[in-house]
């Protein structure tokens, strides 16, 4: 679920905006970008493959400000949830060996070596894909968050 709806809604009532802690991170994936997925999986993947969007991240508490767009709105800090991770990994440490880069996804190779390509494995990443690394720029949030808007009100009866 997004918290960019609850935002809103937390906003447009004057607060308080709530937020678990101001190291929380999470991944920014548009309903389009995770439609697109699936349709390029659909199309390209090959048996066992895992398709993951290549997507921005950013700090939950950067989400809420850019929302609030220089209003005064009070945030409460509620605490991490029993389960509830501080950052997103959506390719964990162990997979990252056997994920390549293909059509603007990460493709997480199947872990039985008969179901993957015969060429060598080149890795595309360094380290998991967490959303604790590579946040968005003010500016290019706001573009996202701009779209996500929009969408949700499309959406909304």
């Amino acid at each position: 679920g997004s918290v960019v709806p609850l935002f809103m809604e937390q906003i447009k009532n004057g607060g308080p905006v709530t937020i678990t802690m101001p190291e929380m991170t999470r991944f920014l994936l548009s309903l389009d970008r995770a439609v697109d997925t699936v349709f390029t999986a659909v199309r390209s993947a090959n048996a066992g493959e895992l398709y993951v969007p290549q997507v921005a991240a950013a700090k939950v508490i950067d989400v809420a400000r850019t929302l609030m767009n220089g209003q005064n709105v009070p945030i409460v800090f509620t605490g991490v949830r029993p389960g509830e991770k501080v950052h997103e990994i959506m390719v964990s440490e162990e997979e990252r060996f056997r994920t390549v880069e293909r059509d603007g996804h990460y493709v997480i190779l199947p872990v039985l070596p008969e179901l993957r390509p015969q060429e060598e494995i080149v890795p595309a990443l360094e380290h998991e894909y967490s959303s604790e690394f590579n946040h968005v720029s003010p500016e290019q949030l706001r573009k996202l968050l701009q779209t996500a808007s929009e969408e949700i009100r499309s959406f909304t009866p």
